[in-house]
């Protein structure tokens, strides 16, 4: 029987992906477009609202562009909706309150990142100041 490693080793920032290593927010999608560009800008901006990227781990990264790309698609039905198109207005509250559901989600996984930082800067404080 093999044995496995109860560790993952963290692999070198060449031998990740592009999602990974932060080149690309989607893997295989030219981020020239129209839409990319809205994608890219808010994912920065959602990162931003929660706290910048310092406090993000990758799950809340993957969370993050998951809000933009329904964002997105929130956006694009209610352009629909000013050209006089038909658009299925169930379909736009549930995207409207996946959004939400996401939002919500991550802004509590930001609070507890953030009281967490805190926690470790009062921790260093008063590390250094004993050492002192």
């Amino acid at each position: 029987m093999t044995q496995t490693s109860r560790h993952i080793t963290p692999s070198s920032r060449t031998a990740r992906s592009a999602v990974s290593n932060g080149s690309r927010l989607v893997q295989g999608v030219d981020g020239r477009s129209a839409p990319a560009r809205r994608f890219r800008d808010l994912v920065c901006q959602f990162t931003e609202e929660l706290g910048g990227d310092a406090i993000m781990s990758e799950p809340m990264r993957a969370m993050v562009r998951q809000a933009a790309a329904v964002a997105i698609e929130a956006e694009r039905m209610q352009a629909a909706i000013l050209r006089e198109e038909a658009v299925d207005a169930d379909e736009l509250v549930r995207i409207s309150n996946v959004l939400q559901r996401l939002m919500n989600g991550l802004k509590a996984k930001a609070k507890t990142a953030r009281a967490g930082q805190r926690t470790q800067l009062v921790t260093d404080y008063l590390r250094n100041k004993a050492a002192a």
